[in-house]
């Protein structure tokens, strides 16, 4: 009797994992469904409208989403919830297997889903047009509070005696964005005076000779002789003029630190500035959902002091409010106020709070 007993509570604790396990797979990828409709939406629009082209790793992420949303689904079709009044212990072993295969899709999905914020989505394919890249970065929840410096920029590049304009600013308070926005408005109108938009990605490791590579397959110059070529000799065939009011050339650029835009030389200089504490509120709340944060007194209070940690930084409270917004207990979102109270907001925190 008591043998019987314990197998049986046994198979009930599979069950228990079981069904918890299935329902979050189940949510997860109705998400992972959701996030790939938008990206694909976005990706049709550009290729139809503008005729561009899909970067590869928004390709291969798709694809890979695809496949991961079919093979999740046949797994919950398959699933079926095994009764502790009929089962066995050969029962209990297969049940145990269905939670591991399931436990090990739910981590697949949830990678899978990780990856799915993209800020370039498509690029041109042309060589006569110059080469460019297209955000999607253009929606209203992270674009909040940035319209009016996105404003000043496009008006700097409309004027002659703006020709070096440098954006700055702490990490994460909305420059790559606001760079964003510009960039597509360019794109957007043909006739914006300029004959290439090209946008070059630096890293802190500066190697010149890359730069100089990208700008030349930008602007479609081919040349068998390049590589033979000296550094100033590439910058005579593919760099970019100083700018001045004759040829009208313009340079935007994005830094955390005030002395390189003095280094840069720049005619304008833009200060990116932290949201108040009520734009970034309202920030939060929208992406963590209105639902959740009034779910719970408790819970709403615990909320503003995670929405705090942010330090009004837009990418952080992006992030961060996507990332909590399935958090549905008190307990969890004090969870998540600890972990970052001793950690400031980066990838590994995320990791951590999607955990928890």
């Amino acid at each position: 009797m008591g043998k019987d007993f314990k197998s049986m509570v046994t198979r009930c604790i599979y069950v228990g994992k079981e069904n918890d396990n299935a329902k979050k797979l189940k949510t997860i990828t109705e998400e992972l469904r959701d996030l790939h409709k938008s990206v694909m939406k976005r990706v049709k629009m550009y290729e139809d409208q503008q005729k561009l082209k899909r970067l590869e790793k928004v390709q291969v992420w798709l694809r890979q989403s695809d496949a991961a949303i079919k093979e999740a689904e046949e797994m919950l079709m398959m699933y079926m919830p095994s009764s502790a009044s009929n089962g066995s212990n050969v029962m209990m072993s297969s049940s145990h297997k269905i939670d591991k295969k399931i436990c090990k899709m739910l981590k697949e999905v949830q990678e899978i889903k990780s990856r799915g914020t993209f800020d370039v989505v498509v690029e041109n394919s042309g060589v006569g047009g110059g080469s460019m890249m297209i955000s999607t970065v253009d929606r209203d929840d992270q674009t909040v509070g940035l319209e009016a410096v996105s404003g000043l920029v496009w008006r700097c590049l409309t004027v002659d005696n703006t020709g070096i304009i440098g954006l700055y600013g702490v990490e994460g308070v909305g420059k790559t964005t606001v760079l964003t926005q510009v960039n597509n408005r360019l794109l957007q109108h043909k006739s914006n005076g300029f004959d290439f938009v090209i946008w070059v990605f630096v890293s802190k490791n500066l190697n010149l000779e890359k730069i100089q590579d990208t700008i030349r397959e930008k602007i479609g110059f081919l040349d068998r002789s390049w590589t033979s070529k000296t550094e100033e000799e590439k910058a005579v065939k593919a760099g970019v003029p100083p700018p001045d009011g004759q040829n009208r050339s313009k340079i935007v650029f994005t830094t955390c630190s005030d002395d390189v835009c003095r280094e840069m030389g720049t005619q304008t200089k833009i200060k990116m500035e932290k949201l108040s504490w009520e734009r970034a509120w309202d920030l939060f709340k929208k992406n963590a959902g209105e639902e959740t944060v009034k779910s719970h007194p408790d819970i709403t209070k615990v909320a503003q002091e995670v929405a705090a940690k942010c330090d009004g930084l837009p990418l952080a409270l992006v992030t961060i409010g996507r990332a909590m917004a399935s958090k549905k207990t008190p307990q969890e979102w004090r969870d998540a106020l600890y972990i970052l109270s001793n950690s400031p907001p980066n990838f590994s925190v995320l990791k951590l709070l999607d955990r928890n």
